[in-house]
């Protein structure tokens, strides 16, 4: 055998071992992942919503639930409420962290006495949990994502994704005050 065939054949060799070393360890990753635990920084049980019924728009979304549903018990009194969910998935990027440190100061600085008073909460949802796989058809989700939802009398009314912030995330004064004005918005619903 020629050395140049030798040496392919060692590249070859090594980047099939490369290879089947990686999908081991996605293999054993997802199975850790099936078995944890759902995250979330809020009291409150993270419940199936109502499903929406068109498709999202480019960059925010908006959309409203059916006025009754049957699978969802009201258990919660007829005020409403603004859920903001960050969902991400377990391996998260420098720029995934950003976006929800970024969103949760504004929502805990800016919205401290709407969160107090219990008219708005933030959630931190694992999507890749089985449990949470839902909330991507849900709401359309196609990557981690800022979603505003608005509660009324135990059901959702309506969400917005607030896709933007990815656009927004490089300069975080613009990220921040977009989705300030995204939540004062949601907010005037429930007043």
């Amino acid at each position: 055998m020629n050395p140049r065939r030798a040496l392919t054949a060692a590249l070859l060799g090594f980047v099939l071992v490369s290879l089947g070393y990686l999908a081991l360890r996605s293999v054993r990753a997802a199975n850790q992942w099936s078995s944890s635990a759902v995250v979330t920084e809020t009291a409150a049980p993270v419940s199936r919503p109502v499903e929406p019924a068109a498709a999202p728009a480019a960059s925010a979304v908006s959309q409203s639930a059916p006025a009754a549903s049957t699978a969802v018990r009201q258990t919660a009194p007829q005020t409403g409420k603004i859920i903001a969910y960050y969902f991400h998935v377990t391996v998260r990027c420098t720029t995934c962290r950003a976006i929800e440190r970024y969103s949760k100061e504004v929502i805990y600085s800016r919205f401290s006495k709407e969160l107090a008073s219990g008219q708005m909460e933030w959630r931190l949802v694992n999507v890749q949990l089985p449990e949470n796989r839902h909330y991507v058809q849900d709401y359309q989700l196609f990557t981690k994502s800022l979603v505003l939802v608005h509660m009324q009398g135990g059901q959702q009314r309506e969400f917005k994704v607030l896709n933007d912030t990815w656009e927004l995330v490089g300069d975080k004064a613009a990220m921040q005050g977009y989705v300030e004005t995204e939540v004062r918005d949601y907010l005037r619903k429930i007043a």
